[in-house]
Order: structure tokens, then C-alpha cells, then sequence
């Protein structure tokens, strides 16, 4: 083999190696993409259906037969995307989410008009926790 055929074949392998190694960075890139959109789009979801859930509960009274339906739909919405945050986020925000949901149920569950008012304001408190642990997880300011 000549010096043109050492030159071709050098130009292959080179170019063969520099295919592989775009496709493994690229991948990875692509990757590190796609978790970071899941894990916004299940903080997002997350809270929504806490917002939902507050917002009905200001809506009626302890009690109300007519706001109970829907608060229980948002309740179980928040169960199946913290589900999602343990798959995807650290136990940081996955702690912050499980007190987040148990003073949402404790707003469901309240009794009275001034013990839902004192739930709620807790679940406003945590909501801001879920945020600030969410933000620091994807190393936002």
C-alpha cells in the first residue's frame, strides 16, 4: 500500500472514530435533555394540582359535599406525579413534596372553616419549600 492508500485508510479510521464519539455525546446530551424536561414537567404538575386542590378547598366549606369530589381528584393527581419526582429528582425534593401532600390532606381533611384557613397557609408554606428544593435540584437561581 502505498502513501495515498496509509491516507485513506488513516482518514477513515479517524473519521469512523470521530462519528462515534458525536453520537456517545450527543446521546448523553440528549439524554441529560430529556430528564431535565421530565423533572420540569413533573414539578409543574406537582404543584398545579396543589394550586387546584387549595383553590377548591377555599371554594366551600369543611364539609361540602359538592367540593369533596374534586379535592380528592387533585389530592390523587398530587400522589401520581410526586410518584414521578422519586423517579426523577433527589430525596431533598422528594421530602419536601411528601409534606407538601400530607398538608394538602390535612386541608382536606379539616373540620372547620379556621382549621382549613391554618391548613392551607401550611400547604402555601410548603408549597414555596417544594419550589425552593425543586430550583436548587436543577441548579437554578
Amino acid at each position: 500500500m502505498d502513501a495515498s492508500g496509509y491516507a485513506a485508510w488513516a482518514a477513515a479510521v479517524t473519521s469512523a472514530a470521530t462519528l462515534v464519539v458525536t453520537t456517545l455525546v450527543s446521546g448523553r446530551r440528549e439524554q441529560v435533555r430529556w430528564a431535565r424536561d421530565a423533572l420540569t414537567d413533573a414539578f409543574v404538575a406537582f404543584l398545579s394540582a396543589s394550586w387546584k386542590h387549595s383553590d377548591l378547598a377555599r371554594s366551600g366549606l369543611p364539609g361540602d359535599p359538592a367540593v369533596a369530589p374534586g379535592l380528592a381528584r387533585e389530592y390523587a393527581e398530587m400522589r401520581s406525579h410526586l410518584t414521578r419526582l422519586r423517579l426523577l429528582t433527589s430525596a431533598d425534593v422528594v421530602t419536601a413534596g411528601e409534606v407538601l401532600l400530607r398538608l394538602q390532606r390535612e386541608v382536606q381533611e379539616a373540620t372547620t372553616q379556621a382549621g382549613r384557613h391554618t391548613a392551607l397557609e401550611a400547604a402555601s408554606t410548603a408549597r414555596m419549600e417544594v419550589v425552593a428544593a425543586a430550583k436548587k435540584a436543577m441548579d437554578l437561581p
